[in-house]
């Protein structure tokens, strides 16, 4: 399993750095139309919006994978292994119960939602939601890993 979340971290990644180049075009390129030609763009505006939201949400399986998510960790480097280890997986399972409940929560409102589309690009929901919603789930993989790891003694190195 560790492989298989590592290389779809890796496939995530290489997605999200096409997202941040998209975010980065559109973002200039609205600035260059307002301050230029003093004209805007909506469908530039949704690309941006688009590229952050999925950029964000592709690159969580990752930081989970890689333990490079903000941790504030004081008071459990102050614990002893075993308890350590006991607040990692129980850590972890909050993470998995969280994306397991943001996967249902987008299900649901896909539900009533899949066909309406964007404003500007007329992208449909489903297409938009959708990063996001493979985001969280891998997450619930990677951290199903890590997880796995600290209960095994693993420390969470790199």
């Amino acid at each position: 399993m560790r492989r298989f979340v590592r290389t779809l971290c890796d496939v995530y990644q290489k997605l999200s750095v096409a997202f941040l180049a998209a975010l980065c075009l559109s973002v200039f390129a609205q600035i260059i139309l307002r301050n230029v030609f003093s004209a805007g763009s909506v469908v530039l505006e949704e690309l941006a919006r688009f590229s952050l939201v999925s950029l964000v949400f592709l690159m969580i399986p990752s930081l989970t994978i890689n333990k490079q998510q903000i941790i504030v960790d004081f008071v459990v480097n102050k614990l002893s292994g075993a308890a350590r280890r006991i607040v990692e997986v129980l850590a972890q399972l909050l993470s998995i119960a969280s994306s397991v409940f943001l996967i249902f929560a987008i299900a649901l409102i896909m539900e009533r939602n899949w066909s309406i589309r964007t404003p500007a690009m007329r992208m449909p929901n489903y297409l938009f939601y959708l990063p996001v919603a493979l985001g969280i789930a891998l997450n619930v993989f990677a951290a199903l890993d890590r997880m796995i790891g600290a209960s095994a003694g693993r420390e969470g190195s790199k």
